[in-house]
């Protein structure tokens, strides 16, 4: 086949917008653009889309919001719901939620209707601004009454993620309890921001009994759930069930990380175990990770008390410059 002759089509030139606005490249994607209009090409909302996707990765969520209200007015190309989704998703993310409501409210009129992820992004933002009671108030009146609704494990984590950071924590068991009743299976994101929530918020016997209780779910704990547990038990003075964790996790085909590192080696100060933290120190750094600035601290910390015990002297000696 004879392929010298063959023209990029506005999907692959489209393709090729978004590829450069994910890479933050947003002058390039502008450039195709043009090229595409140069040679005739005539971009589409999906094109826009890419553009306006880019615009909003770098935070210049307003630049997004011209190219809908300008030039895709301006040449006559209708949005969608994604359009709008990229646009609300932006206005969020900078904690500009007032906008990305008047944007949600302006999709009736736009003869659109908004998913699931349109209602869990102005959840989403209503949590991160604080607005816990508007964010409480538009779930129950918006989405668990609206019977076209279909409230899935991403948008459930995001409430009880949002219930829990802000201390209701047996309001977000209830709607557990609730999303149980209703035939929704959790997935291990669901079960990881509970135990989280539970634990941080004084109450690890019952985030124990949900870790512990995983695998009759059919469930595995993933590294970010072990690493939420062990900080847990570190942070109750439990630091004998933290490294047993930690332990089985390879036996549970679970390898620990830089974070999970991180986290027991701060136990182990925290609980005066200088050797042990010496020892997985050695061991983080073979599998290529480092301490992080909270670890590090404790090792100044530890010199500004002038403690005396010879293992952590030892250490700091060994990793301090």
């Amino acid at each position: 086949m004879n392929t010298r002759n063959i023209s990029p089509n506005v999907h692959t030139f489209s393709i090729l917008v978004d590829a450069y606005g994910k890479e933050g490249m947003i002058n390039d994607a502008e450039d195709v653009i043009e090229f595409m209009i140069q040679r005739g090409q005539h971009p589409d909302v999906v094109t826009y889309n890419a553009l306006m996707d880019g615009y909003c990765l770098r935070g210049e969520v307003d630049k997004a919001l011209a190219v809908l209200e300008t030039t895709m007015k301006k040449r006559g190309i209708v949005p969608n719901i994604r359009t709008y989704n990229i646009l609300i998703n932006g206005y969020c993310k900078k904690l500009k939620v007032d906008r990305a409501v008047d944007l949600f409210q302006q999709l009736p009129r736009e003869g659109l209707s908004p998913t699931i992820y349109t209602y869990s992004t102005i959840l989403q933002g209503y949590f991160l601004t604080g607005r816990h009671v508007e964010a409480r108030k538009f779930f129950k009146e918006k989405m668990m009454l609206n019977k076209a609704l279909t409230l899935d494990n991403f948008t459930c984590s995001i409430l009880l993620h949002g219930l829990c950071q802000n201390r209701f924590v047996f309001e977000a068991l209830s709607f557990f309890d609730t999303m149980l009743s209703a035939g929704l299976i959790p997935d291990i994101c669901i079960y990881s921001t509970l135990i989280d929530g539970l634990s941080k918020n004084g109450h690890l016997e019952k985030a124990r009994s949900l870790f512990d209780n995983l695998p009759l779910k059919g469930l595995r704990p993933d590294v970010k759930t072990y690493t939420m547990m062990i900080q847990a038990y570190c942070h109750d003075g439990l630091f004998d069930e933290a490294k047993e964790l930690f332990v089985s996790m390879e036996a549970n085909d679970c390898f620990p990380n830089d974070v999970t590192y991180n986290v027991l080696i701060r136990g182990c100060f925290h609980n005066k175990k200088y050797k042990e933290a010496g020892v997985l120190i050695h061991e983080m750094r073979a599998h290529g990770f480092s301490s992080d600035a909270s670890t590090a601290s404790m090792f100044l910390d530890g010199l500004e008390s002038k403690e005396q015990d010879p293992a952590l002297l030892a250490l700091q000696k060994e990793f301090l410059p």
